[in-house]
């Protein structure tokens, strides 16, 4: 799962831009305030006997250098903030996807996940029927009614990878969300996603491809949130009294709570955006490999087999014994 992380999302994903840096400029905004809230008395720090201010009045009494250092310092902790979240982002969405390790308490906890999310996908398989007695219009007022709920239920299910998928169950919804594309891929057009993805993002036209990029980007602008909403938490040491703390604490939570269900929703997006990208463009990917696309519906599966396959370099492993495999490069 951890390589489909990486190798799905973060090699086309922009790792610096402005949706990545608003979050993190919030978070030391807020730790700013809350210092300048505390010094409530308006004295100048070098005009106090604290110690912590004699270094920074130190600096700044260095005229005219001195304030200088100090904007570059500042700029320099803000940017290597952001450089440090950038490169933490991947590991976080494999942890927020499944990846706890093999300790006894998170093999237990993945157990009960798994099995939750289990019953989840038997629930959404469930039709519902009608209430005994309802006829004409009372039977189809409640169609149209459960038909909201069906539509809801549809869409979480397609999220899932099916009971018959070589994928198994992972205990998150994040995790399930990005297996279930893979495991579509492969049911629908035969295609490997962790080795046919490099080859097929390099072939798509530029349009598609920063259209993919963007959406890459906007998960990992979220997963980056996600952690500053949690980091966040951290400023609550510098207030002074317990409820101003559970205060800003319960806001903090309120905050994760908010952008985990925006990463979800952009995972659900992204998702989606690569489904119709495949769907659209997967014959590029054909071409780009000199190997002939298929002719017909019947042929897909067989054809995307032979082709991941091919870039797996494991020719012999196919069933039908289909080599060696006729390029045409005038494709």
């Amino acid at each position: 799962m951890g390589g489909l992380v990486k190798g799905f999302l973060e090699p086309i994903a922009k790792r610096w831009s402005a949706a990545m840096g608003g979050p993190l400029l919030l978070f030391w905004l807020a730790g700013t305030l809350i210092v300048l809230w505390r010094r409530d008395d308006g004295a100048h720090p070098c005009r106090t006997t604290e110690s912590w201010t004699r270094v920074y009045c130190g600096i700044a009494a260095q005229q005219p250098v001195g304030p200088l250092v100090l904007s570059a310092a500042a700029l320099a902790l803000v940017v290597v903030s952001a450089w440090a979240a950038s490169a933490s982002a991947p590991f976080v969405l494999e942890v927020l996807a499944g990846r706890w390790g093999t300790s006894r308490p998170a093999l237990a906890y993945t157990r009960r996940r798994i099995a939750r999310h289990r019953a989840r996908r038997a629930a959404f398989a469930r039709r519902s029927e009608p209430p005994a007695g309802l006829s004409g219009d009372a039977l189809a007022a409640w169609q149209v009614q459960t038909g909201w709920h069906a539509a809801r239920s549809r869409a979480a299910s397609a999220r899932y990878p099916r009971p018959r998928d070589p994928e198994r169950l992972l205990p998150t919804t994040l995790g399930n969300a990005l297996i279930s594309v893979s495991a579509e891929t492969r049911r629908k057009y035969g295609l490997e996603l962790s080795v046919c993805w490099d080859p097929f993002v390099k072939a798509l036209e530029a349009p598609d491809r920063d259209d993919l990029t963007a959406a890459a980007t906007r998960v990992f602008a979220r997963v980056q949130a996600l952690m500053c909403s949690a980091a966040t938490t951290l400023w609550a040491v510098l207030l002074p009294g317990w409820w101003p703390r559970l205060f800003w604490i319960t806001v903090c939570v309120l905050l994760v709570g908010a952008a985990h269900r925006a990463l979800r929703a952009g995972v659900d997006a992204y998702c989606r955006h690569v489904g119709d990208i495949f769907a659209l463009h997967r014959v590029r990917l054909y071409r780009a490999l000199g190997i002939t696309p298929p002719a017909s519906s019947a042929q897909e599966v067989t054809s995307g087999e032979i082709l991941s396959a091919a870039l797996s370099l494991s020719l012999s492993t196919l069933p039908n014994g289909s080599t060696p495999i006729p390029y045409d490069w005038s494709l």
